[in-house]
């Protein structure tokens, strides 16, 4: 499940791309650089043609597939996809979302064109194919795309599509959300279908999905103000059910029935082109760090090669240790929040004024830094002991624990999960 947000200002203008990635919970996702003139092959199951990458492009990428959930390109065009659950079955073996968004961002210069791009490829090469990463998840596509001027919201089922062009603040979340809105709709449903959602839309598992709740929520939040990063943050922070484990709040953590959770956010600010990232799973105990386009790694001595962002070792690697963190905070997590709310806010404002005084790697290099650091002193102050809550969830994260220990084969990080989570 995933919530993606286009804030726009009074004057038409972009001001914020944000989303929440929620996956499965020992699902890794780390952002990876993709250079300008490299050749790209779009492949997870199936393939589309090669191409040569046009624009420098910063993803979000879950470790198993080729494509991503989210990411903006050195043209500012950004791009979230959300699974939608609807009457129409969905091919077991296709093109994921995932790999047409990475291809679109990869080769569009605007918003229009990214826009075009997916309904081009959609249309002649279909999608489908299991989306899961421990459990099986088919589904359908809707994807916000936008830049510095203009965004669109583009539903698609099957090879079928619909788009709107955005004239105000808009959010999606797990659900076919154009109704007789769009502005354009598949030649072959024209005359035929005038509600596109309601044709579509298989309502008990958007429900369930708690997709009606958390699109309406985003709404709610974007309504209140006119947003700043902190505030753009907030919203995927956001909980407000008071729940640890509901599929209702935007800041979604797994537990007993619930079986996704937020594994990665990002937030692009248009003001000032920096991309603001976690990394890791549950954003209101992650940093967002702070990326630029001018990035380049050969600009670092050789000792700091560690925080290259193009290398997927080093960024599943990453995760990992965001991930440890999140598990610990878990196993008492509300009194955990707030023991960690003044050093999350203290670090954080320190990477607020990192992001004004640096550039590129030697920004990306003491943003890890800082994140360490927290991580550790995080850690010391959540400190050991059992996990709490109610026997379905001290069961569900047991399980998915043991899961994570068995995987892992760095002996530094099965020590530290020996600590923190037993």
């Amino acid at each position: 499940m995933c919530d993606t947000f286009y804030m726009r200002r009074a004057d038409g203008t972009t001001r914020f791309f944000a989303k929440n990635s929620d996956r499965d919970p020992n699902e890794p996702q780390y952002m990876l650089l993709v250079r300008a003139g490299s050749v790209s092959t779009p492949k997870t199951y199936v393939a589309m043609p090669s191409h040569e990458v046009k624009h420098d492009v910063w993803l979000s990428k879950p470790s198993w597939m080729w494509g991503a959930e989210m990411g903006v390109n050195s043209q500012g065009v950004c791009i979230g996809n959300e699974a939608t659950f609807n009457r129409v079955p969905v091919d077991k073996t296709g093109v994921l979302g995932m790999d047409h968004l990475r291809t679109a961002l990869e080769l569009a210069s605007t918003a229009r064109e990214a826009l075009d791009i997916l309904i081009q490829n959609t249309r002649r090469f279909g999608q489908g194919g299991n989306g899961g990463y421990e459990n099986p998840l088919y589904y359908h596509n809707s994807y916000l795309i936008m830049d510095p001027y203009e965004g669109y919201v583009l539903e698609t089922v099957g090879r079928y599509y619909a788009y709107k062009k955005l004239d105000a603040n808009y959010n999606i979340s797990n659900k076919v959300s154009l109704t007789d809105d769009f502005h354009e709709l598949s030649p072959e449903l024209q005359g035929k279908v005038t509600n596109f959602e309601r044709h579509f839309i298989n309502p008990i598992v958007s429900y369930f999905a708690g997709a009606y709740h958390r699109e309406a929520r985003g709404r709610e939040l974007m309504a209140q103000s006119h947003f700043d990063l902190e505030g753009a943050i907030d919203v995927l922070r956001d909980r407000h059910t008071g729940c640890v484990a509901s599929m209702r709040n935007i800041g979604m953590i797994a537990g007993g029935l619930v079986s996704s959770q937020a594994t990665a956010s990002m937030i692009y600010d248009y003001d000032t082109g920096l991309i603001w990232y976690t990394e890791g799973p549950c954003p209101e105990v992650q940093l967002f760090k702070p990326l630029k386009f001018d990035y380049r790694s050969d600009a670092l001595s050789s000792n700091l090669g560690s925080c290259a962002m193009s290398d997927e070792t080093q960024g599943l690697k990453r995760w990992k240790y965001n991930n440890l963190l999140f598990r610990a905070v878990l196993k008492d997590y509300d009194n955990n929040v707030e023991r960690l709310r003044p050093v999350l806010r203290e670090y954080q404002d320190r990477l607020f004024e990192l992001a004004e005084s640096l550039d590129g790697a030697e920004l990306s290099h003491k943003a890890q830094a800082i994140n360490t650091e927290y991580v550790h002193h995080a850690l010391k102050l959540v400190g050991e002991g059992p996990l709490k809550g109610g026997w379905q969830f001290r069961r569900y994260w047991r399980k998915q624990n043991q899961a994570l220990f068995c995987k892992e084969d760095d002996d530094e990080l099965r020590e530290l999960y020996q600590q923190y989570l037993y």
